[in-house]
């Protein structure tokens, strides 16, 4: 898995990508949200997100936080784990980060 790819993990930490070649989908199981990405007619790409989350919407998000760190490997990257939550963060501990389920 790329860099891109575990950051985008990071931001949907429940979802599972499924699909074959160009057409790819989120799936989070656990609140049935979905993403579809398919190449757009004029080129670039259309997504169609359903259900309760916009996991494309938090995957974009978070690499744009990534490639504004530099785009670090994953050594670049933090976690901190406590009896009630569990965080992967960038830099510092109070740098950009993802809270991950419990």
């Amino acid at each position: 898995m790329t860099s891109r790819g575990w950051v985008a993990q990071l931001a949907v930490p429940a979802a599972e990508r499924m699909g074959a070649g160009a057409e790819q989908i989120l799936w989070d199981v656990s609140t049935g949200s979905q993403a579809r990405t398919m190449p757009g007619p004029g080129g670039g790409w259309t997504v169609v997100q359903r259900g309760p989350v916009r996991l494309w919407d938090r995957v974009e998000a978070a690499v744009r936080h990534w490639q504004a760190a530099g785009e670090p490997h994953q050594e670049g990257f933090g976690i901190t784990v406590s009896a009630d939550r569990q965080r992967v963060w960038i830099g510092t501990e109070d740098g950009p980060g993802w809270d991950l389920p419990v």
